[in-house]
């Protein structure tokens, strides 16, 4: 079912999708470090969450495949809704800390997260290559523009179904190849934008409607926390490396299977609707909720308050929800040189 051409399962997926991505951007360094259950739960989140939001929009791109016949109105389309909001955040991000370790107190948060000031140069080459930028969030937005444009310039070869056996060992490669800047988050993301490609194409999203949400849901906790156990006790190694890769992708597949398979299951309750209207600011809440909304106000309640860390990772998930989609709704998507600027959006219509 689709409403005003939006399609629910999406919207639903994107809204559990972008709870798990705040979720996980309150369980600071700090809070890992000092509870192994919060490590485990941090581990499990980051195995799928971003391979979901891959998956997604390689859909919906297969979905308008013939609207990207014309690769310069792509490309330029694209530059615009998340190159754009890249640099702002990205500039915004330096600016800020830049001056925000002026302030004593400020500056004691900021340095014991690792944040230290940058020069012009090398910010501006940081930002470009995303090699140790600062903003450790942003890196969505770059990477999934290099993904569109791989897939917009060869759209047959990226979805051929023996393409994912090379994407496959893309990201294994990992375990021996420390790619560039953002091309090590590319190697990841490639595979699971294609595997919805061949999803699609091939109407496999029929047989997984089919699959029982509570089993499939089972079956990927279960595989997941096998994965996560792995991770928290590295043997080392390069079997060990190479069989960690694969089960993790193989984790994240099931992820991604599980939260879709539960949002079509969810379009007839009550809380389809909620999830689905979150769903559709989740590109607002991505860009604004981190690093200085979430993990900023943790820090502060970490340094400065009594709070038990649960308390504050409630706090900060509901506040890193709420704030970006009041922010989006009551000004900055009204405001039509702000929702260009922030979100990517055209400033003006086309008939």
């Amino acid at each position: 079912m689709t409403t005003e051409n939006r399609i629910d399962w999406i919207d639903i997926s994107k809204g559990i999708g972008i709870i798990l991505v705040v979720l996980g951007h309150t369980i600071v360094p700090q809070i890992r470090g000092e509870s192994r259950a919060a490590e485990f739960l941090w581990i499990f989140i980051y195995s799928f969450h971003m391979p979901l939001f891959f998956f997604l929009s390689g859909y919906l791109f297969e979905m308008g495949i013939e609207k990207y016949t014309n690769k310069k109105h792509f490309f330029l389309s694209k530059a615009r809704k998340l190159l754009l909001p890249y640099l702002f955040f990205s500039v915004f991000a330096y600016v800020f800390i830049a001056f925000a370790l002026r302030i004593d107190k400020l500056a004691a948060v900021l340095e014991g997260g690792g944040y230290s000031a940058a020069g012009f140069f090398e910010a501006a080459f940081e930002i470009l290559t995303y090699n140790g930028h600062i903003d450790q969030h942003i890196w969505f937005v770059f990477s999934l523009f290099i993904v569109f444009l791989i897939n917009i310039l060869l759209p047959k070869l990226m979805k051929n179904p023996y393409m994912l056996i090379v994407l496959v060992a893309l990201y294994v490669s990992k375990a021996f190849v420390k790619y560039y800047g953002i091309l090590d988050y590319t190697a990841s993301d490639l595979f699971f934008f294609s595997l919805a490609r061949v999803v699609f194409s091939r109407d496999l999203t029929k047989a997984v409607k089919k699959l029982n949400p509570a089993l499939l849901t089972a079956v990927f906790i279960a595989v997941n926390c096998g994965y996560t156990a792995m991770y928290m006790n590295n043997t080392g190694g390069a079997v060990f490396a190479v069989i960690f890769y694969v089960y993790r992708e193989a984790a994240a597949v099931l992820g991604i299977a599980a939260v879709c398979r539960l949002a079509a299951a969810l379009g007839k309750t009550g809380a389809a609707g909620a999830l689905a209207r979150l769903g559709g600011y989740s590109y607002d809440i991505y860009l604004m909720h981190a690093p200085f909304l979430v993990s900023g106000i943790s820090g502060i309640l970490l340094a400065y308050s009594p709070l038990p860390h649960a308390a504050i990772c409630v706090l900060t998930l509901i506040l890193g929800l709420t704030l970006p989609v009041i922010a989006s709704k009551l000004v900055i998507r009204r405001v039509p040189i702000l929702k260009t600027v922030i979100l990517g959006e055209r400033l003006w219509k086309t008939a």
